[in-house]
């Protein structure tokens, strides 16, 4: 195969993005390439196409993928940016699949040959993709992928405390997080703390003495990096004059002048002077307008009195679901693309939140602005002639205004996101404007004195201690620290986030049915979720980090349990009501839609309008399984037909699935159908499945209609249901199945041969337990007869069994396993670490980090099988025995031996070999 060298990076950018990269992109390249190393700090102005780091991450994976890690995580706590990255992230994937030059051919080949035909695959978690019911960046270790994420979600992940992830889950996507990945953090100055606890994690693991492989790093994008003596990555005068392109953004001018808003509150006072600078400063030449705010409130009031005005004018923020963001970017992406021709179409208005302010690849012929801190600004300005077009064809500066309210620059408090920073930027902006305009052309940066950037918030340490309590994951601590200060700061109070969800039906037959999906997720922080639904005053929202000082749901109705909400709990436990109290960070909650929330899109606590049910687009937009739901609420809400329903008496004559069809038909030929409805209405077809929901002589129950049976995104591996496939798969295969993957994925891990061995070793041994003959009962359906005629044990269920409704054997089959693999001292013989194995057979569902609850068997057996030509026997009475101490000391030995991340590495690493082996075998 031929190598890749430095020299094929500027084919291989074309064949992508259809242009020449810039010359720093090349140089970065060419430096990452030779180091076998990636710079410490990337420092590069807004506007230089910084996001071309993926492009290199993948190109040096696939030049030297024995030295660069395999995951690459884009990481920035902004939910648009977030969105942007992903849609390149995308390009790089679909180009690199479908290959169509010779450089793109010869990089999907180096990347089949390190993940067996996987090649490369992207994932956006924002809090919605990706956690974790579409956690397909946690389903093979070996694969290369392009991660773009929040602080929250990657974070969470990294500390063992996934948001949104079950507890049996945690070990996995810890071991995959903090491992084999490049961990690129994108304007640093946003989440400095979490950069403190990326290079505290880092550190642990370099200073461990474990034998794994060594494959974490840590990028710092921004002009004021965390750690000073790095190494560091700067823009250069040699690749401002080796593109004319990169100069003219780079040097594009900008100006700026002060309006001093009344002394109302921000939510009033701002609409107001939009109005005003709208109406008599605006040039009848410029085509767009952002306005950037401080406040989601804001930006709703803004947005509602200029569309009351007749303007025409778009609301963006981060705290909208994906659905309906994507709507509006859709509706305004040629109108906001920096590279759009100019043309005479008439005045459009963007308002938005801090969510545009970083990254977003938006440009602004003008630009609004609340007064922020200067580094805020900055980025805002960003937004404002982001190619230096206008600038370059007017032969002026590109205008902005920027908005102090009286009352926010005179406070009787530091404000609650920004602390003094922004009214320090004020008075120093007030200063340099009595000469003229103020200068913002992005580089070089002028200066200004300390305390005009946004405050940096402390960072706490991370104490071996720390990890020591979340490393426990199953069952948790009962007391530990929260998480919450190591992705934001000691300062933060209530900074983390909730999921809302709204839907219709919230049993746990509906959400197993219709799974919830990140494009219907809406995060906002935790304290606005408690005081909405304890029914007190509205707490103010941002899209950036800081103390959140207002009510945080401690009044009201905060003890008083949900009716029309409750807390989602996986797919093995019935949503809970719980308290508005209670709601912890993570948290994801599912809403009755007529409870209100939003209003234009976007997060809006007062609203009592009835919100949109999203879950069968959600399901369309995950591509995997198509639904449809006949429940009348919905199809009312769409302005379709009234559907057939189970408990309506309709004639013998005519059939369900005729009624059914006709009202397929029916929707199928209406006019003015959404998209998406119309594509769902198709691909069902003419033989949809159907499902009952809820009891069919009820009125509430209604047809599910759908494009498969299982939804394998509700099934993680991590409980003995897995067991149920229907495929007949017997023990033995199951175990040599599992063993030849696990060892396949070790090797193109890079892991050692023992470690392989081990591995293996684990793998041929994790389920014994299942010799149990009440769990072989059930593998037969409890069939006496197909019972007798099993030659040997089953590992998967014949077609029929189903999980047993008087409960699985009191011990759980993988501790038996291990009791199992004890009695024998030769099981263990070749061996390298027994230890290893033995807790890689106990934890491989999740459990038992670190104490395994050992229940009492009220009819115990005695376990006997002969594998590979040793004899194993065990008793299933284990109450007063050692094992549950042997196991616990045995967790913290290797906690030990391999660090926090890497022992949770090699458990993914088996586990995720076994999920793996299941589905192919579940397959045929």
């Amino acid at each position: 195969m031929d190598d890749l060298t430095p020299a094929d990076f500027p084919d291989y950018f074309r064949d992508v993005h259809g242009h020449d990269p810039f010359p720093w992109q090349t140089r970065l390249t060419d430096e990452v390439l030779e180091s076998g190393r990636w710079p410490d700090v990337i420092d590069l102005p807004t506007g230089t196409g910084k996001t071309a780091v993926l492009d290199t991450a993948v190109f040096t994976l696939a030049a030297r993928p024995e030295v660069f890690p395999r995951r690459v995580v884009f990481v920035i706590d902004r939910r648009i940016v977030v969105d942007q990255v992903y849609k390149r992230a995308k390009q790089i994937e679909s180009a690199v699949r479908q290959a169509s030059t010779p450089v793109l051919q010869r990089i999907r080949s180096r990347l089949e040959t390190i993940s067996e035909d996987s090649v490369l695959s992207a994932v956006a978690l924002r809090g919605g993709l990706g956690i974790p019911i579409d956690g397909e960046w946690a389903k093979r270790p070996d694969e290369p992928w392009v991660m773009v994420s929040t602080v929250d979600q990657f974070g969470s992940r990294l500390l063992f405390r996934g948001y949104g992830v079950s507890p049996k889950m945690r070990p996995i996507h810890a071991g995959l997080a903090g491992n084999d990945c490049l961990v690129i953090l994108d304007e640093v100055h946003l989440s400095r703390p979490f950069a403190h606890t990326l290079h505290e994690v880092r550190d642990a693991a370099a200073q461990s003495a474990s034998p794994l492989p060594r494959r974490f790093q840590v990028v710092e994008m921004s002009a004021t990096p965390t750690k000073a003596d790095g190494r560091r990555f700067a823009l250069t005068e040699d690749d401002l004059a080796g593109s004319a392109t990169l100069r003219q953004r780079a040097r594009a001018a900008k100006s700026a002048e002060l309006r001093v808003a009344g002394s109302k509150q921000p939510h009033e006072a701002i609409p107001a002077e939009v109005k005003k600078i709208l109406k008599s400063d605006l040039a009848d030449s410029l085509r767009s307008v952002g306005v950037i705010v401080n406040r989601v409130r804001t930006a709703r009031e803004t947005y509602q009195a200029l569309a009351e005005a007749g303007k025409d004018v778009h609301l963006i923020t981060g705290r909208m679901r994906p659905l309906d963001r994507a709507r509006i970017l859709d509706a305004i992406e040629d109108l906001v693309n920096p590279d759009r021709p100019p043309g005479d179409e008439g005045l459009t208005i963007v308002v938005s939140t801090q969510a545009i302010e970083v990254g977003a690849d938006f440009s602004f012929d003008a630009l609004i602005t609340e007064v922020a801190p200067i580094d805020s600004l900055r980025q805002r300005f960003g937004r404002l002639d982001r190619r230096g077009t206008l600038a370059e064809r007017t032969g002026a500066p590109a205008k902005a205004w920027i908005i102090g309210v009286k009352s926010q620059l005179n406070p009787k408090k530091p404000d609650p996101i920004y602390g003094d920073a922004a009214r320090n930027a004020w008075d120093v902006l007030e200063q340099r404007s009595k000469t003229g305009p103020i200068d913002f052309t992005p580089w070089p940066k002028s200066e200004f004195p300390e305390g005009t950037d946004a405050p940096e918030r402390q960072s706490p340490l991370l104490l071996s201690t720390y990890m020591d309590a979340w490393v426990q994951t199953n069952p948790e601590p009962v007391v530990q620290p929260d998480i919450d200060w190591f992705l934001h700061g000691i300062e933060a109070d209530q900074v983390a986030d909730v999921t809302i969800v709204w839907r219709r039906d919230r049993t746990l037959e509906a959400l197993k049915e219709v799974p919830l999906r990140p494009a219907e997720y809406l995060q906002v922080p935790l304290g606005a979720a408690k005081a909405w639904l304890a029914g007190t005053e509205e707490t103010a929202v941002a899209d950036a980090g800081g103390r959140n000082t207002d009510s945080d749901g401690s009044r009201g109705s905060a003890q008083t349990v949900g009716e029309d909400w409750c807390r989602w709990q996986e797919y093995d436990a019935a949503p809970e009501f719980i308290t508005p109290g209670h709601i912890r960070p993570g948290y994801v909650l599912v809403v009755d839609p007529s409870r209100g929330g939003l209003s234009n899109g976007t997060w809006d606590p007062a609203s009592e309008d009835t919100v949109d049910d999203l879950g069968d687009e959600a399901q369309h937009a995950h591509g995997r399984r198509f639904t449809l739901r006949l429940d009348s609420r919905l199809t009312s809400d769409l302005g379709l037909p009234s559907p057939p329903l189970p408990s309506s008496k309709e004639t013998a004559e005519r059939s369900r699935d005729d009624r059914i069809r006709e009202w397929l038909d029916e929707v199928g030929v209406q006019p003015g159908l959404p998209k998406w409805l119309g594509e769902v209405v198709n691909q069902l077809g003419d033989r949809p499945l159907i499902k009952v929901i809820g009891d069919p002589d009820s009125k509430d129950s209604y047809y599910l209609l759908s494009s498969g049976r299982v939804d394998a995104s509700t099934m993680d591996g991590s409980d003995q249901s897995a067991s149920f496939t229907g495929s007949g798969v017997t023990l033995r295969r199951h175990l040599d199945g599992v063993g030849d993957r696990v060892a396949a994925y070790a090797s193109r891990l890079g892991m050692s041969e023992e470690i392989q061995s081990d591995l293996r070793l684990a793998a041929r041994l994790h389920d014994l337990g299942k010799v149990d003959s009440r769990f072989q009962q059930q593998m037969v359906g409890n069939d006496p007869v197909a019972a007798a005629m099993q030659d040997e044990p089953l590992a998967k269920s014949l077609p029929g069994g189903r999980p047993p409704r008087q409960g699985w054997p009191p011990v759980r089959h993988e501790i038996m396993s291990v009791a199992l693999a004890q009695s024998n001292p030769d099981v263990l013989a070749d061996a390298h670490d027994p230890d290893l194995v033995l807790h890689l057979i106990e934890t491989h569902h999740g459990y038992a980090r670190p104490l395994p609850e050992i229940k009492e068997d009220p009819c115990p057996e005695v376990l006997k099988i002969d594998h590979d030509g040793l004899e194993m026997e065990a008793s299933t009475d284990l109450v007063d025995g050692p094992l549950a101490l042997e196991m616990a000391d045995r967790f913290w030995c290797l906690v030990e031996r391999y660090g926090y991340h890497g022992l949770a590495w090699l458990e993914a690493i088996l586990r995720l070999a076994d999920h793996q082996q299941s589905a192919e075998e579940a397959r045929q």
